[in-house]
């Protein structure tokens, strides 16, 4: 397998996982405000802090790297718990708003990939294993996010601009 197509796959899983998280929160209402300004704090902060690849550990990331600069997380209301939860919250509702087709398809071709490759059996089975269970994480959070969904929907579109992906 050459060195391209291991970068290749390995980049493709990981920016599946990291752009589509596996964060488990509690259940809790997530309101329209509450949505609205975690949209707003990702499109002002991503100049300075770079686009979001969703998990806990980023969250914690934005929440410290602001603090440094303008606090501007703090100063919309959220402490460090408040934020990861509506942050989590948001993205696993915009998760939910993006068509069934299109989130699909995001996973189009990776176990492909995987059985193309020039991996050994031992491998490929690994990395079959790996993929399938990042999937089926996505499909849970696309689903915990039901219940966000109507919070969320009104900033269904420019989140897909903030966290969508690039293609």
């Amino acid at each position: 397998m050459s060195a391209n197509l291991k970068r290749h796959i390995a980049g493709g899983l990981l920016a599946a996982s990291l752009a589509l998280g596996a964060l488990v929160l509690p259940a809790r209402a997530l309101t329209l405000e509450e949505a609205g300004k975690v949209v707003q704090l990702l499109g002002e902060l991503e100049p300075e802090l770079g686009r979001l690849a969703y998990d806990e550990e980023e969250a914690d990331q934005w929440f410290d790297d602001d603090a440094g600069l303008e606090g501007r997380i703090a100063k919309a209301g959220f402490d460090r718990e408040s934020w990861k939860q509506a942050l989590g919250a948001t993205f696993r509702g915009y998760l939910a708003t993006i068509a069934a087709e299109h989130f699909e398809a995001t996973f189009s071709g990776l176990t492909e990939k995987v059985d193309a490759s020039d991996l050994n059996a031992d491998q490929k089975a690994e990395m079959r294993s790996f993929v399938e269970t990042k999937i089926a994480e996505t499909r849970a959070l696309r689903a915990e996010g039901a219940r966000y969904v109507d919070a969320v929907q009104p900033y269904a579109a420019r989140l897909n601009e903030l966290l969508g992906d690039d293609e």
